[in-house]
């Protein structure tokens, strides 16, 4: 009998010594991901958040540039509208009067697009590229741009 408690006991600490190298092994199998992993994942977030501020950045600039356009044309439909006006409440008179338009409305103001060019953080260096000979397609995806937004800083920068 003293053998089979023997056998007994050494069975028991083999079979707790297995559970708890187990144990062990599970713990460390979940545990795979390591931190570089994760700051790898911080970093490509932190970039995808950056290039969403430059796409908003170009999308504000655009659109300043749009409503500043439109605003321009307004002034100049009214401006025509009323010379109209003007001119067919002349007509049911039947007096002569020329309308002369002021050309500083029908002609739109030369924006300032130097400022707006150079407040594009991705600005210099899409100029530099583009100076280098690089393409608009190359240059977007180096900069990891929309090449319209590319085409449109080269352009207003030809124009200053």
């Amino acid at each position: 009998m003293n053998t089979l408690n023997l056998i007994f006991t050494i069975l028991m600490i083999v079979g707790f010594i297995m559970i708890i190298y187990s144990i062990v092994m599970i713990n460390k199998n979940n545990n795979t991901t390591p931190i570089s992993d994760i700051d790898n994942s911080i970093k490509k977030i932190q970039d995808a958040m950056d290039k969403a501020d430059l796409a908003i950045d170009d999308l504000n600039l655009l659109s300043e540039k749009i409503f500043k356009n439109f605003d321009e044309k307004q002034k100049q439909l009214l401006f025509l509208y009323d010379a109209i006006e003007k001119k067919k409440a002349i007509s049911t008179n039947n007096s002569r009067v020329d309308i002369k338009l002021d050309e500083k409305v029908l002609m739109p103001k030369k924006q300032d697009n130097k400022k707006i060019i150079n407040s594009h953080p991705m600005a210099k260096k899409i100029n530099e590229m583009a100076l280098r000979g690089m393409s608009v397609p190359d240059i977007a995806k180096t900069l990891n741009m929309g090449q319209g937004a590319v085409e449109l800083i080269i352009n207003l920068g030809k124009e200053n």
